[in-house]
C-alpha cells in the first residue's frame, strides 16, 4: 500500500515538474518583422502578391503591408493564459478603417503561426477550412 502511495505521488510531481518546465508564451519574442511562409483563407491558398512585404510587429500594435502604398495597422492583445494563446485585434487604420478579429497564435522559435476568424467564434485549431472561414499564416522571423 505504501509503495501505491509513493508512486502516485510520484507520478503526480513529475506531472507538476513537467507542466513546469514548459516555458510560458513570451509576447515580447513577437516583436520584430516577420516575412510570410504561408498564408490561407477558407481553405484556399492566399495569392502570392498578398504575402509579399515585411509584417512589422511592436508591444501593441500589428503593421501588415496591403499593396504597393497601404498598410493595415492593428492593435493587438494576447492573453497567455489560455491553451492555445489567444489573440484579439483591432484594425486602427488601412483600406479598411474598423474591424476586429479574435485568433489564436503560436511561437516555436523563429517561426510564428496566426490563426484567426473576422466573424463567429475563435479558433481552436490552427487550421483553414471552406467550412470554418478562418485565416491561417505561418511567418518566419525576418533575417
Amino acid at each position: 500500500m505504501r509503495y501505491c502511495a509513493s508512486l502516485v505521488l510520484g507520478l503526480f510531481l513529475t506531472t507538476i515538474a513537467t507542466a513546469e518546465d514548459k516555458p510560458a508564451f513570451d509576447a515580447k519574442k513577437l516583436e520584430g518583422e516577420w516575412t510570410y511562409v504561408s498564408g490561407k483563407r477558407a481553405g484556399d491558398d492566399a495569392n502570392k502578391e498578398s504575402l509579399q512585404g515585411k509584417v512589422t510587429i511592436t508591444k501593441d500594435m500589428i503593421t501588415v503591408p496591403a499593396g504597393p502604398d497601404m498598410k493595415f495597422i492593428m492593435a493587438y492583445k494576447v492573453d497567455a493564459k489560455t491553451n492555445p494563446v489567444s489573440i484579439d485585434i483591432e484594425i486602427k487604420d488601412g483600406p479598411v478603417k474598423e474591424g476586429k478579429a479574435a485568433g489564436i497564435i503560436a511561437l516555436d522559435g523563429d517561426t510564428l503561426k496566426l490563426c484567426y476568424t473576422a466573424m463567429g467564434k475563435r479558433p481552436t485549431k490552427f487550421e483553414s477550412t471552406k467550412e470554418n472561414g478562418e485565416f491561417y499564416f505561418v511567418l518566419k522571423r525576418a533575417k
